[in-house]
């Protein structure tokens, strides 16, 4: 028995002859050709020298079924002519399925709202065809006993790589893929579990930008503010503060002499409330965005 692709020849062992000479041709029939009628698939002719063993050469199979060999003595001048029949004992050869392996390969670590892949390797198929579906699960489902978030049906085209769509992950977490692929008429199926090396990817807090600008230079007595600009989040929420220091305190070491607090509802820009600046002189404002389950803390500095 081999599997499908694999090699299969006859040896038949000739015996009572009389210094026998001439040839002995095996004739395959297959896959599936129960009775050795119509074309054999495949012949080879060797050389008799005497009684014992004779050899065919090989026969690359092409397809999983049963294979049947009829050997025929050609006889020579001082021997006759001798030949097995269809379904002798030990005639039949069984071509399986060929067994490829699968192993895989998820893309590295990214911050949240970026993308993940992964990459399946086929390898020991027989001309494989069919169907690879990656299936994604998470974040934080380690046992892949949850609803998939994601599938992504590839088709196979031979041995080597093949390759996932990618799938945007906007939650924090440890996501884990499996891979399935589906054999064909020459080929087994195949598929990865759940947790096996490679194939989990960790999710990161994104790292959102906050730039600010403060409103122009007024009077004593006018009215100051601030504008932050949130970019880079992953559908942010949270708060933004605002906090201003006073002109006697250049390092913002000191309590706030104002403080404004807005709710952020995505990217975008934020202005803070206003502020009275009844003394002259230089106010600065530091501005923090308090992130939140998908972006990281992100904070202004003073005299930015």
């Amino acid at each position: 028995t081999v599997a499908a692709g694999g090699n299969v020849s006859d040896t038949a062992t000739l015996s009572g002859g009389s210094a026998p000479a001439g040839t002995v041709t095996f004739s395959l029939y297959g896959p599936g050709n129960t009775t050795c009628t119509g074309t054999a698939i495949f012949t080879s002719t060797q050389t008799v020298a005497g009684n014992g063993p004779v050899t065919s050469a090989n026969f690359a199979t092409t397809a999983p079924g049963a294979y049947n060999w009829v050997a025929t003595y050609s006889g020579d001048a001082n021997n006759a002519a001798a030949g097995g029949a269809c379904g002798d004992a030990n005639e039949s050869v069984t071509v399986t399925p060929a067994a490829p392996t699968i192993v895989t390969h998820a893309s590295p670590s990214v911050a949240a709202g970026g993308s993940l892949t992964d990459t399946a390797t086929i390898a020991a198929g027989f001309n494989p065809i069919g169907k690879v579906t990656f299936t994604l699960f998470g974040p934080n489902d380690a046992t892949c006993t949850g609803v998939a978030i994601f599938t992504s049906t590839e088709t196979v085209t031979g041995n080597g790589n093949i390759t996932s769509a990618a799938f945007t992950a906007d939650a924090v977490g440890t996501y884990q893929f499996m891979a399935s692929y589906t054999g064909d008429a020459n080929n087994g199926a195949v598929a990865t579990s759940c947790g096996e090396p490679n194939e989990s990817v960790a999710v990161t807090v994104a790292v959102p930008t906050l730039v600010t600008a403060a409103s122009t230079p007024v009077a004593a007595g006018g009215t100051i503010s601030d504008t932050a600009t949130l970019a880079g989040g992953v559908s942010p929420a949270g708060t933004i503060t605002f906090d201003a220091y006073g002109p006697s305190d250049a390092t913002c070491a000191l309590t706030p002499v104002f403080t404004s607090m807005v709710s952020v509802t995505g990217n975008g820009s934020y202005p803070s409330g206003p502020f009275v600046a009844s003394a002259a002189g230089t106010y600065n404002f530091v501005a923090t965005y308090s992130g939140d389950a998908n972006n990281s803390m992100v904070t202004t500095a003073c005299t930015d």
